[in-house]
């Protein structure tokens, strides 16, 4: 059993060891941008790629493990171990191919390998041409040799080994067994909450250095297996050009309201991003009595925006709307793809080149739905998640609960270099709704314990605002509270139509904070928008010219500007104008509900919106 073991072990620390080679192939092939890293950030490229590197050679090992398991049964010994030999070969082939071809095509690209590449399959010579002419027959060299190396060296450790294998009782294939089952836990990235991603790998805001800790063959198989190879656009109604048009006429960021928003020309910026918060839980906005008071008392002195909708339903999507300006596509979040994200107009990236120091806090897991990627690729100069608040302190399923994380803010905005951009994203308003707090909402069904969740994020926010207010940098911060995404009240609005507006995606903003004109105080803003249009209204408000590159939006107080909300959800979109609403699904081909004058204009504008996002 013991050799049998020791040959388990072995084979795992091959294709590490593998993955260590190619990594530094990678890094010497692209010498000249390495070359641009220190010393600490190389190390780090090889420390954070570590945990995908594990992972992808989990997945590799575990046919492996199983026929190494079987091979206690006598007739299956020598099938088994020739079994292995062929399988490892194939794999360190195909691992072989993608590492070449990944060489090849990053510097043009500008990111590693995915399954988008399998669309140039029918096309070699414009894929060859695409990749920026990278030398083939060097190429087809590290092709052979990778492969020829790693079959020599498979050879070398393994056959004798195999071969020597001494018989022992077919019980012996159970803890054997039990060892290929282990390696899920190495697979999913380990025994947290959130499984591994390419927020694992992502550590730098030198982009390059992310991209080199990512492991090529995981990132590959990652994108094919969630079929972000197929390139078909299922939602073409209308010509491109003809779409782009309808969408670029509805949204005017480059413009730009009066009176001013803003006492000050650079004010300090926080960001409170509120974990599912509904505006049916907000009194002044119609919904429920007595959830969330010190928001409403806050409303008294800030700008609160009456008539403002989520751009989708999940956390992710909410923070690629009101960092980046992108809409919410259905079945796929643009940030689970992080070379896609990297295309993106960013705020805390357009911020920081106007001279802002950035930073992200989140108690929970940084690695969820791969929002430390995400918050990199925006040049976010730190990120605080999970593990920079003490264990003691992760009472929630999810990590450390709004109070700790208000705590470490108030500490740490003191110290921020001015002007600051910080970006809050609460989490105690998470299912499964448990807070550490007196109970404030009565109730035990679901739709009194998440609004009881509501009102405990409510109260950390009234005493952080009260805090904060006493502080020396409030005079001179904009404040803005506003959520990722709303959620529906299961037992209050049970009869609700699907995915209607005001029921499912309607959320509240608002802003305050000294930096806020005193004419903008009190204030309730009509005018109908998204989360995609936060980042031009903010810009435009600082007088940057980049409000216009974020062609999803608006500013709010553009008076050019057409009032709409479009948002997405799985198969389908919905549209909020001024006149009406309308909820439209893929599979019926037809609006499913809506609400007020909705006309074929409304519903063309909503398909030219899908169709281009």
């Amino acid at each position: 059993m013991r050799a049998r073991f020791q040959l388990l072990l072995l084979y795992l620390l091959y294709w590490l060891a593998f993955f260590f080679a190619v990594r530094l192939l990678f890094l010497a092939w692209n010498a000249g941008r390495t070359a641009t890293l220190g010393p600490d950030v190389v190390a780090g490229v090889v420390r954070h790629g570590f945990p995908l590197d594990l992972a992808a050679a989990a997945w590799l090992s575990a046919i492996p493990f199983t026929l190494i398991a079987l091979s206690v049964i006598p007739a299956l010994t020598r099938w088994a171990g020739r079994l292995l030999l062929g399988y490892t070969a194939l794999a360190a082939g195909v691992v072989a191919l993608l590492t070449a071809a990944d060489l090849g095509i990053f510097p043009a690209w500008g990111r590693r390998i995915d399954a988008a590449v399998l669309a140039y399959l029918p096309h070699p010579r414009e894929m060859w041409a695409s990749a920026g002419g990278e030398p083939r027959l060097l190429l087809l060299g590290v092709f052979a040799g990778l492969t020829a190396l790693a079959v020599g060296t498979a050879g070398r450790l393994l056959r004798l080994r195999l071969a020597g294998l001494p018989p022992v009782p077919a019980a012996g294939g159970l803890p054997l067994g039990c060892c290929a089952l282990l390696l899920v836990i190495p697979a999913r990235g380990g025994l947290q909450q959130i499984p591994i991603n390419q927020s694992s790998a992502y550590f730098s805001s030198e982009p390059f250095a992310n991209q080199a800790a990512l492991n090529a063959g995981w990132n590959f198989f990652d994108s094919w297996v969630r079929g972000l190879h197929r390139r078909t656009n299922p939602y073409v109604v209308m010509p491109m050009d003809s779409a782009a048009a309808l969408v670029a006429g509805s949204c005017c960021p480059a413009g730009r309201g009066e009176p001013p928003l803003l006492r000050v020309a650079r004010p300090g910026i926080l960001v409170i991003v509120w974990e599912s918060f509904t505006a049916r839980s907000v009194e002044k906005l119609g919904g429920v009595l007595g959830a969330t008071p010190e928001f409403d008392r806050l409303a008294d002195s800030g700008l609160l925006f009456r008539r403002f909708y989520a751009s989708g339903d999940r956390t992710e999507k909410g923070l690629a709307a009101l960092l980046a300006g992108a809409p919410t596509i259905p079945n796929a979040s643009i940030v689970m793809v992080p070379s896609k994200a990297a295309t993106l107009p960013m705020l805390p990236r357009d911020l920081a080149a106007a001279g802002y120091s950035t930073a992200f806090y989140y108690g929970g897991e940084p690695g969820f739905a791969n929002l430390k990627s995400f918050a990199l690729e925006g040049r976010f100069d730190r990120m605080l998640g999970k593990a920079d608040f003490p264990r003691s302190a992760w009472s929630s399923k999810w990590g450390a609960h709004d109070e700790v994380v208000a705590a470490r803010l108030l500490d740490d905005l003191p110290g921020k270099r001015a002007p600051f951009f910080v970006t809050w994203m609460t989490l105690s308003s998470h299912e499964p709704f448990d807070v550490p707090a007196p109970v404030r909402v009565q109730g035990g069904d679901g739709e009194s314990r998440f609004l009881n969740s509501l009102a405990y994020t409510d109260h950390v926010l009234g005493g952080f605002i009260a805090r904060a207010e006493r502080e020396p940098w409030w005079d001179s911060t904009l404040v803005i509270i506003v959520a990722d995404h709303s959620k529906k009240l299961e037992r209050t609005d049970a009869a609700a139509p699907y995915k209607s507006a005001e029921i499912w995606y309607h959320i509240p903003m608002l802003w305050l904070g000294g930096a806020l004109a005193p004419a903008r105080r009190g204030q309730v803003v009509d005018a109908i928008g998204s989360q995609t249009d936060l980042a031009p209204t903010l810009l435009n408000a600082l007088g940057l010219p980049e409000a216009a590159r974020y062609r999803f939006g608006g500013d709010l107080f553009d008076p050019a500007r057409r009032p709409q909300a479009f948002y997405g959800f799985d198969d389908g979109f919905g549209l909020v104008t001024d006149r009406g609403a309308l909820v439209w699904e893929h599979a019926p081909n037809r609006i499913t509900s809506s609400s007020g004058r909705v006309s074929d204009a409304d519903l063309r504008l909503g398909r030219a919106w899908l169709q281009v996002a």
